[in-house]
């Protein structure tokens, strides 16, 4: 039996979403993505921060990690460090995140933090960068520029954990087709939420129904590993963020959900 702790988040908290409802709420993030797109145009702080990561980033040279929604940007310099051979780009909306871990790390820091000037982009490491952009109009703006994703993190969203805020988790959100689109090789989604993570790989599967008939399935690549389904995450030797970190020290398990790309 799984330990409960003061975070543990489950049926009793949130029961599981109706199936026609989040049946519905997919089918409609899927059919009608080019209009929610055409009502919300990329914001220009996130247009111009894309811009400056360009000049900086030479996606030829090196494959691209994307570790969406990074908060202070722990996440993205430990895959930097795993990962030396990829560009890591850690994006997150909230300057005050990112500022922590400018805050943590300016007594050593010599070109790795965000400096003062509090730049929308800036490199933390020699295969590094922390953005402050909105997630959905930076995933446009690497489709637009057609960059090839070949990992995607998503730690920890925020999993509004009420069943009225369903359409507000990203498996169900409007721009949820975005992140099949990007087409990445493995997505990775952690959250001590085992349920939303089922729910995710089953927007999924739905997604492959609904793009069946389509030209282009961006869902079917996804559909084994979704069909497996999460686990829990056993291996416990370093904290990838904050929140895996105050998890880990309270003994609240946490799940893992691997998208692998069957190619």
């Amino acid at each position: 039996m799984l330990c409960e702790t003061r975070y543990t988040i489950d049926d009793t908290v949130c029961p599981p979403s109706r199936p026609h409802l989040l049946q519905s709420a997919v089918e409609k993030a899927c059919s009608s993505l080019d209009l929610f797109l055409s009502h919300k145009p990329i914001a220009a702080h996130t247009q111009q921060a894309f811009n400056s990561l360009i000049e900086l980033v030479d996606v030829r040279s090196k494959p691209i990690i994307l570790d969406s929604g990074c908060g202070t940007g722990k996440s993205t310099l430990l895959l930097a460090k795993k990962y030396p051979d990829h560009w890591v780009i850690g994006v997150d909306r909230s300057f005050n995140r990112l500022k922590k871990q400018q805050q943590r790390t300016q007594a050593t820091a010599t070109d790795g933090m965000l400096s003062s000037k509090r730049p929308l982009c800036e490199q933390v490491s020699d295969n590094a960068f922390l953005v402050r952009a909105e997630l959905v109009d930076f995933w446009t703006c690497c489709l637009q520029q057609e960059w090839e994703i070949d990992e995607h993190y998503l730690l920890y969203p925020n999993p509004y954990p009420t069943q009225t805020r369903l359409t507000q988790r990203w498996y169900a959100h409007p721009s949820f087709p975005l992140i099949l689109q990007l087409g990445a090789k493995r997505i990775t989604i952690r959250s001590n939420w085992e349920g939303y993570l089922k729910e995710f790989a089953k927007s999924v599967e739905i997604a492959h129904e609904h793009y069946k008939s389509r030209p282009t399935n961006f869902a079917q690549a996804y559909l084994v590993s979704a069909q497996r389904g999460p686990a829990e995450r056993t291996n416990k030797s370093e904290a990838w963020t904050n929140f895996e970190q105050k998890y880990d020290a309270v003994g609240e398990p946490t799940f893992e959900l691997l998208l692998q790309a069957d190619i």
